[in-house]
């Protein structure tokens, strides 16, 4: 009989935010569990890091949909921006946001990311808007489809023609970041294929300015690259994979 398979995808969301992220996450590829990310293409370093990553074959690379953070890359999407051009934020985004819009920008920011790197594995969002904003989720699946790309979903999802992961680790995160927590985490996985999404990075000026979730992400970078963890895979015959990795019948 043949034995199920456990197979985790370890996703460093936040590609190209700065230097030091970057800088972070091709460090947790290299020398810790990281296989995957995601990149945010609307930011001054996010050509650059995609540019690193072609040195990591085997790190995946998928697009970090961006809609409150920053700038768009599309130039006419008033219901997605304030008055000075800027995303808007919270609800007032998810009252605004119009889909067509929505699918507009998404698609104007993977294909930028395709022009920079041609094998994107799969896509998910920045703060998880198309897990918690209807329209946004609509046209993220219409996308993935038409581009035969998976999605990031909270759990086993009911999309019939999107894949996805079986399951998602999303609370590695803040307090969480303890060797325990992230060991449980891995030794507990379930059959089937699960993702574990971390923000590893290395500190920077650029970072303290722009994101409230800073001196943590050093801590997830210290423990993601822990041998004793990195062993934890081997010993319990879990195979670390990236979205590529994903088949159909994970629809």
């Amino acid at each position: 009989m043949q034995q199920s398979k456990r197979q985790v995808i370890v996703n460093a969301d936040d590609f190209g935010m700065t230097p030091g992220v970057t800088a972070g996450i091709l460090y947790a590829h290299q020398f810790g569990i990281v296989t995957s990310t995601t990149a945010m293409v609307n930011t001054a370093f996010a050509k650059q890091a995609v540019e690193l990553a072609k040195g990591h074959p085997n790190l995946g690379v998928g697009l970090h949909f961006v809609l409150d953070a920053g700038k768009p890359i599309s130039r006419h999407v008033p219901s997605l921006v304030d008055a000075g051009g800027s995303f808007l934020k919270g609800e007032v985004l998810g009252n605004s946001a119009r889909k067509e819009e929505i699918k507009m920008e998404l698609l104007a920011q993977l294909d930028l990311l395709l022009q920079w790197y041609p094998h994107v594995t799969h896509i998910d969002s920045h703060h998880h808007k198309h897990l918690h904003i209807p329209q946004v989720l609509e046209a993220v699946l219409e996308v993935a489809e038409e581009y035969r790309l998976p999605v990031r979903s909270f759990s086993k999802n009911s999309w019939q023609k999107v894949r996805s992961t079986d399951y998602l680790h999303y609370d590695f995160y803040e307090e969480t970041v303890q060797p325990a927590f992230l060991e449980n985490l891995i030794t507990s996985t379930e059959e089937g294929v699960s993702e574990i999404m971390c923000h590893p990075a290395f500190l920077d000026t650029w970072l303290l300015e722009r994101s409230s979730y800073t001196e943590t992400r050093m801590k997830e970078l210290e423990l993601l690259t822990d041998k004793n963890v990195k062993h934890l895979f081997t010993s319990e015959s879990i195979e670390l994979i990236h979205f590529g990795g994903i088949h159909d019948e994970h629809k």
